[in-house]
């Protein structure tokens, strides 16, 4: 599995917001994850909420590929496992864009949260 530093460090504070809105008890929750990158997350994150369904996504196919892959331990390639704070490419700045997405898709923006790093936790609800 891919290690990115970056997710290591925010998996907690992300899981303390989502504890906020997810019942570990409840069935039929599912998430979608923007930007998974490594899928850390997701995998972190499912353990918390083990009936919860966990969709990880990222514009980078590679990405996917690599972090479904058991094979390796670390990144060989930091541009695919860099964060933001990394890398100025990466990362989803544009929250008004993204309210905008969000809306296309049938989804409302409910929270913005602040997160360390000049990171936000976006919460979406479906309509």
């Amino acid at each position: 599995m891919l290690v990115a530093a970056a997710a290591e460090r925010n998996k907690e504070p992300i899981l303390s917001v989502l504890r906020q809105y997810v019942d570990p008890a409840q069935r039929g929750v599912r998430v979608l994850e923007v930007a998974s990158g490594s899928g850390q997350h997701a995998a972190h994150f499912a353990q918390a909420f083990p009936h919860a369904e966990w969709q990880p996504s990222d514009v980078d196919q590679r990405c996917l590929d690599r972090g479904s892959s058991e094979q390796r331990d670390t990144c060989s390639n930091p541009r695919l496992c860099s964060s933001p704070m990394e890398n100025p490419e990466w990362g989803l700045r544009d929250t008004a864009f993204l309210g905008d997405l969000g809306r296309a898709s049938g989804l409302l923006l409910e929270r913005m949260v602040d997160m360390p790093a000049n990171n936000k936790c976006l919460i979406f609800r479906k309509k």
